[in-house]
């Protein structure tokens, strides 16, 4: 095997060797294939290179400054081993190609695409290669281009070595001239050529379609100055100056008026040929229709500006309800995206009238807002119409089929054209969305048509909103009005019934002491039942009372030491904790703003409620404190990370486990986590009592109810709903975790600053 490669070697080497081109001096021919090479693939370089024993050598070059490099160097090894054309996008995506010298060195090759020059007896003698430092693609037509043009230098070689049979020459070079039309018509590139003395132009068919003109038509200079959009003629006659002047290769990219008016884009390059003596003769290049790509990029720019004032309304509309701002912008920003002479907002009215409540109008122009209109063939069932999403276009109204009344109408304002769209509620039409060209008739695009809709509908939903604030913000007054009168009562009826009740228990307990020796045992029974139930009357009372006051008589918030306040509810407790041999053990509490009077009452509630509902063995109570941004944090820390403080250890402030809160993250993700929308507080209060089923864990909140009966667990029912409205006076949420038998876990929220 090593034998026969070295002999097909050998006859490469050979056959490269009888065209003699290695080491010659620069030839056009060939300096044009590699720029037209660059010039159809995009690139910075190009390269018609001949693979020589141990070196590259290059016979063209474009965008590189050396004569030759070593064989291995570079990609175009690729071409020889597979006899193939190669294209790789992207060098850095291949491990093989990432470390070649020529990828991480300079020229910093990333796109590489390879001919293999192929002779006519199937040697490869090196490769016409299209190279530069940035990742591109090639479509089928460019490829097809660079395969001709590859072609075409091995036509140039033949040239060389046949030059001396003159017909034979002539037939090839025929040959490769419609090669090259071939790979030229295969991009729908128009070939040109401009004699820069005389003015003379040629041009192929491919220019003439490009421009819209038949294949008869002589295509002179002239002829082409005239097609060119008389705005685009100075920056093309311009850039052409420049490329002679300054030796580099021609662009422009312009737009031409075809026979039939209509208007398209054209991207022409080229390269100026200079003579012996560096002067100017002739300019080459080609030209090629891009007006698919710029409409793309005119419709992008449209939606792009359309986007941006959508973002702007609907960002109004989120950061404000207040309507005057919401439509003044809306007209404004319309008419300056539009070029309308006047875009106004329309009030509609059930009679068929209208008002204009908003207006951006252009100088000179009348101005109509504040006006009470009344269109004379503006009937219901025209209405109707756009309350069914009619959109109404008009051209121009001297020419539109629209009515007499209709048309004297728009007159009296001095229109010319209109574009109205419907603004529609969730009740119907509320009114119309109106640009008005004055000047002159006007045409209304596909764009600008889904545009005022659009907008029309965001206002729609814009007044929709308002709506439903204004009737959430009667609703919200009139229930902080019932809720505050409700509270009154409360108060008062509770505060009224004292006095009576004080009397009627005073005189049960005189009845009792005085005659209670004289009276059989029903009658003392029946006293001891009225005797309780006046005592249980009295406690509902004061329960009532304290409920009441949350709102009205609550203190203002000031920086309280949650440490202060649960070590104040432990000494309130004093008596119940040492009877049950309670163990209340807590975390290092955050300092905060609240009412302490309310706070205390919160943390005495509560713990006061662990310890009632308590199981066999004595209770064990934990509070804890995180913060909802710490909180996946203290979730990780170990148990033992931390010191306990006790309810008989108040003056050292020790730091205990997080374990309380830390195993219960359920709770966090769950309910805290993703309603709190700011930095607060999380407290939690852990027992070891009877806990209770998860259908209950709302009910108990809720006030007067009860899940046990007064003779085991006494009290009224309102310790607490009076926990949760509290809570909630400081802007946080309550809630229970629970399971029976296995003790129950309070939490509630405080926020960091609270108000």
């Amino acid at each position: 095997m090593h034998t026969e490669s070295h002999n097909h070697e050998q006859a490469r080497l050979e056959a490269l060797r009888q065209y003699q081109i290695l080491d010659t001096e620069p030839e056009q021919a060939y300096d044009n294939l590699a720029r037209l090479a660059a010039f159809i693939c995009g690139t910075s370089i190009a390269l018609v290179n001949f693979i020589d024993e141990d070196r590259q050598w290059f016979k063209a070059k474009l965008g590189i400054n050396v004569p030759e490099v070593p064989r291995t160097f570079g990609l175009s090894y690729l071409c020889l081993e597979r006899k193939n054309i190669v294209v790789i996008k992207d060098a850095l995506e291949h491990e093989q190609y990432a470390a070649n010298p020529a990828v991480t060195g300079y020229p910093y090759v990333r796109f590489y695409a390879g001919v293999p020059l192929v002779s006519p007896d199937g040697q490869i003698l090196g490769t016409l290669c299209a190279i530069d430092p940035a990742p591109r693609e090639l479509n089928q037509q460019q490829i097809e281009a660079l395969l001709a043009l590859g072609r075409q230098v091995i036509s140039q070689l033949e040239l060389r070595r046949h030059l001396a049979e003159k017909q034979r020459t002539e037939a090839f070079l025929r040959e490769s001239d419609q090669r090259l039309k071939l790979a030229l018509q295969a991009a729908k590139l128009g070939s040109w050529q401009l004699d820069i003395k005389t003015g003379e132009l040629s041009t192929s068919s491919q220019c003439h379609i490009n421009f819209g003109l038949p294949p008869e038509v002589e295509f002179t200079y002239n002829k082409l100055l005239e097609c060119i959009h008389p705005d685009d003629r100075s920056y093309m006659q311009e850039c052409v100056r420049q490329a002679i002047e300054n030796h580099g290769d021609y662009e422009a990219e312009y737009r031409c008026i075809w026979p039939d008016n209509s208007t398209h884009w054209v991207l022409a390059r080229g390269t100026v040929i200079y003579n012996a003596d560096n002067a100017p003769i002739r300019m080459i290049g080609v030209t090629l229709d891009v007006t698919d790509r710029k409409q793309a990029e005119e419709e992008l720019k449209r939606q792009n500006l359309r986007s941006q004032l959508f973002a702007e309304i609907t960002l109004k509309i989120r950061e404000s309800l207040q309507l005057e701002d919401i439509l003044q912008t809306t007209v404004q920003e319309v008419q300056k995206l539009l070029h309308a002479d006047r875009v106004i907002i329309f009030r509609l009215w059930p009679d068929g009238s209208g008002t204009v409540v908003k207006e951006a109008v252009l100088p000179g122009w009348p101005i109509v807002l504040g006006q009470n209109l009344l269109d004379p063939c503006f009937r219901e069932e025209y209405i109707e119409k756009y309350r069914q999403g009619r959109i109404s276009a008009i051209l121009d109204i001297e020419k539109a089929n629209i009515q007499d009344c209709h048309r004297e109408f728009l007159r009296q304002f001095g229109v010319k054209a209109n574009l109205v769209v419907p603004i529609l509620i969730r009740d119907g039409i509320w009114g119309l969305l109106v640009a008005h060209q004055c000047a002159h008739p006007r045409h209304w695009n596909n764009f600008e048509t889904q545009l005022l809709l659009q907008l029309a509908n965001q206002i729609g939903i814009a007044l929709s909103q308002a709506q439903l604030l204004e009737q959430e913000t009667r609703h919200v007054q009139e229930l902080a009005r019932s809720n505050s009168e409700l509270e009154q009562f409360a108060y008062v009826a509770s505060h009224d019934l004292q006095e009576p009740l004080r009397m009627v228990t005073s005189y049960l307990q005189l009845l009792e002491r005085k005659y209670g020796s004289q009276l059989d045992s029903t009658a003392d029974q029946f006293i001891s039942y009225a005797v309780d139930g006046a005592r249980r009357m009295q406690n509902l009372i004061n329960d009532l009372l304290n409920y009441s006051r949350v709102t009205t008589r609550g203190q203002p918030f000031v920086q309280v030491d949650c440490a202060d306040i649960l070590a104040q509810a432990i000494a309130n407790l004093k008596f119940a904790i040492e009877d049950s041999g309670a163990v209340i053990t807590y975390d290092s509490l955050p300092v905060i703003q609240a009412d302490p009077t309310q706070l205390t009452q919160v943390f005495q509630n509560l713990i006061g409620n662990a310890i009632k509902f308590r199981g066999k063995l004595p209770p064990r109570i934990h509070i804890g404190a995180v913060r909802s941004d710490e909180a996946g944090e203290q979730g990780s820390r170990g148990a033992g990370e931390q010191g306990s403080r006790g309810a008989g250890e108040q003056g050292s402030r020790g730091r205990t486990s997080y374990s309380a809160l830390s195993t219960q993250h359920s709770a966090l993700s769950t309910q805290h986590s993703a309603l709190s929308t700011s930095p607060e507080w999380l407290f939690s209060i852990r027992d070891n009592g009877i806990g209770l089923e998860a259908q209950y864990a709302e009910r108990i909140f809720v006030i007067f109810q009860r899940l046990h009966g007064r003779s085991k667990y006494p009290g009224t029912g309102i310790g607490l709903a009076i926990c949760k409205k509290i809570i909630e006076r400081h802007g946080g949420r309550v809630w229970v975790e629970s399971e029976p038998s296995h003790g129950s876990i309070f939490y509630f929220t405080i926020p960091d600053e609270a108000g």
